[in-house]
């Protein structure tokens, strides 16, 4: 399906639905010439996981009257594929080429990880930040968020009542989020307990949520607020209660999920999936119902969109759904997928009702955007463009973006008109013309090389280095660690591991597989047991075996690198004597470390890893070799 064709089909519908707006009398003592700003952060929305881009299994009836009395945009792109970054270009608006936070760096320790920690967290924003909602505080207007904020702990630098917000109610570290029946949520910087949820699931985190936003609306209704709510729907893990789920329950096959890919089981994950995008489409039409019984519909601009592509693990079936639409990938890939989000705009004469714009667009478009509403200047140095314009229906004063850019570890995409260029691990870049291919099947990179270095060229230059968050290289081909006495690997084989990251590639193989670009990441899933994680493998034949090398994953991240191990050398895959190296890796480096430890022969080994470096739950391993002879 061509871009062309395909928004086309977007458009039908939105026409369809037209309902009369009649409001109360307006809220008095409002500030002049500044209207009120909703934004509305679904959590891993697919791009068609709502009607009115698309969606024919889910029932999002506020949603799609929100794009009904509004402007929906057809190429409008979150700031990253995953959470933390995406928050982060929205808030500064800087591109991940240049934003302080360019992936989801979980900081607390090994307590922190715990579901249940109240220490827990992700990378800070530094101090000195500017944020949309300091601009907008220092404007005059209440700031409040209610939701998943993951930009920073309680009183780091990072902590969201010193990066513009008069409130926050809801979930600071994205782990926490993890779940919908919390034993804790934060409320502007206290721990909140909820004692309800210690022996089961009773108290709804969304819903409470929900109501904090409401009462910031209902308190700051005669003055200028700027309310932010980053729900945590539909993020998995798959929970709803019962009077949601009934919604869905028994309307098409439903295969119960048994937890392997993460988080919690569910006996009907189909049905509660849909059962949670449809409860928050309940709340956004609570919020519409309340601005229109303040009689704050005419000054308000809501704006309702997604922080990343759909998800793929936890029993989420983006499949099923069609979640993405024509697109290709899902979250964490740069792909259309992992970063084309639903996106629509409603601000009652101002903004045409039902009307689509093809407009391309980013996150970091929100904050000029809002300085350009205000009239106010606009912080130097940014990467985002005002929309304002194209609210308005001024698309001949609309400037457009040269490019937009992304990266993930290792991974960079630009988009540059019609044009995509993909590069991962700066690699082979694939080139794509969006216009005709919207699924990105067809690589042009080989017909068009003018293009391909038009875009290389922007790889480099689009970024300046992140300390914390680096652009790291990956092999492309197969390669070794040191060469030094090596025993190859041609005979190698898997003979065990207690587990293995399935859904996302990570397999144990990858631990011995020579590309230092692949790892090993064992099972992640709320409920896995901690360590002790072992790998056995068959060298094939036995050897005289001096040491091991280790090599930890070689992305941008540092869960699960190896701190306290373990290593045996055996003749019986089931039966190893005790350790012939035991000891503990110093430090997060990225380089192999060698561990000698004498001449001892066997044709097996196992690596049993007691501890991570960060304290998580979970092992991994980016090489793993042996040295000496035959």
């Amino acid at each position: 399906m061509n871009r062309r064709n395909f928004m086309k089909s977007l458009a039908t519908g939105i026409a369809a639905i037209s309902l009369p707006r009649c409001s109360a009398a307006p809220a008095k003592n409002r500030a002049a010439g500044k209207p009120n700003i909703v934004y509305i952060l679904a959590d891993d929305l697919g791009y068609a996981e709502v009607g009115c881009y698309g969606q024919k299994k889910i029932k999002t009836p506020n949603i799609d009257r929100l794009a009904a009395q509004g402007m929906k945009f057809t190429q409008h792109y979150s700031g990253n594929p995953v959470c933390a970054p995406s928050r982060c270009t929205l808030m500064t608006g800087l591109h991940t080429g240049h934003s302080q936070v360019r992936g989801n760096k979980q900081v607390g320790g090994a307590e922190g990880w715990k579901l249940g920690s109240t220490i827990g967290g992700q990378w800070p924003l530094k101090k000195g930040t500017v944020t949309v909602a300091k601009i907008l505080q220092e404007a005059g207007y209440a700031t409040g968020a209610f939701g998943k904020w993951g930009l920073g702990i309680v009183d780091s630098t990072g902590d969201p009542q010193k990066q513009g917000f008069d409130h926050f109610y809801g979930y600071i570290c994205q782990r926490q989020a993890h779940t919908f029946y919390p034993n804790h949520l934060w409320n502007d910087g206290k721990v909140e307990h909820i004692p309800e949820n210690e022996n089961g699931d009773n108290v709804y985190s969304h819903d409470r949520i929900s109501e904090e936003a409401l009462k910031f609306i209902r308190k700051y209704k005669d003055k200028p607020f700027f309310c932010y709510v980053p729900f945590t729907i539909p993020h998995v893990a798959i929970q709803v209660p019962e009077d949601s789920l009934a919604q869905y329950k028994g309307k098409w096959p439903d295969p119960p999920y048994d937890g392997s890919k993460g988080y919690f089981k569910h006996p009907t994950p189909r049905a509660a999936y849909a059962a949670m995008v449809s409860r928050m489409d309940g709340d956004v039409g609570r919020i519409m119902d309340l601005l229109k019984e303040l009689g704050l519909e005419d000054n308000t601009l809501v704006i309702f969109t997604s922080d990343n592509g759909p998800t793929f693990n936890g029993g989420s079936d983006s499949a099923f759904f069609e979640s993405a639409g024509p697109l290709r990938g899902l979250k964490a890939s740069v792909y259309e997928g992992g970063i084309r989000i639903p996106y629509i705009a409603r601000w009652p004469g101002k903004i045409k009702a039902g009307s689509t714009s093809d407009h391309i667009s980013a996150f970091w478009d929100f904050l000029p955007t809002c300085t350009d509403l205000l009239g106010l200047d606009t912080p130097e140095g940014i990467d985002g463009i005002s929309k304002l314009p194209t609210f308005l229906g001024q698309p001949d004063k609309q400037k457009q973006h040269e490019y937009l850019y992304w990266e993930l570890n290792g991974q960079q995409a630009i988009r540059m008109g019609d044009w995509k260029a993909i590069r991962k691990r700066l690699g082979k870049t694939e080139l794509y013309n969006l216009a005709d291919d919207l699924g990105e099947q067809n690589d042009l990179a080989d017909k068009r090389p003018d293009m391909v270095a038009k875009m290389e060229k922007l790889f480099e230059t689009a970024r300046t280095p992140s300390e914390q968050f680096p652009l790291v290289r990956g092999a492309k081909k197969k390669v070794s660690l040191s060469n030094y006495k090596s025993i190859p690997k041609d005979n190698w084989k898997l003979i065990s591991a207690d587990s293995e990251s399935k859904f996302n590639g990570k397999l144990a193989i990858n631990a011995f597989d020579g590309d230092v670009g692949t790892w090993w990441h064992t099972e992640f899933k709320d409920n896995r047991p901690a360590h002790p994680h072992e790998i056995v493998i068959d060298l094939g034949k036995s050897y005289k075996i001096e040491g091991f090398r280790y090599l930890p994953r070689t992305d941008s991240g540092t869960n699960g690198m190896i701190k306290a191990y373990e290593f045996f050398v055996g003749d019986d895959p089931a039966r190893f004597e005790k350790p012939v190296a035991k000891g503990s890796f110093k430090g997060a480096s990225k380089s192999e470390v060698e561990v000698p430890f004498g001449v001892k022969t066997g044709r097996y080994i196992k690596l049993r890893a007691l501890s991570a470096l960060g304290g998580e739950p979970f092992t991994t391993i980016g090489e793993l070799g042996v040295f000496g002879e035959e």
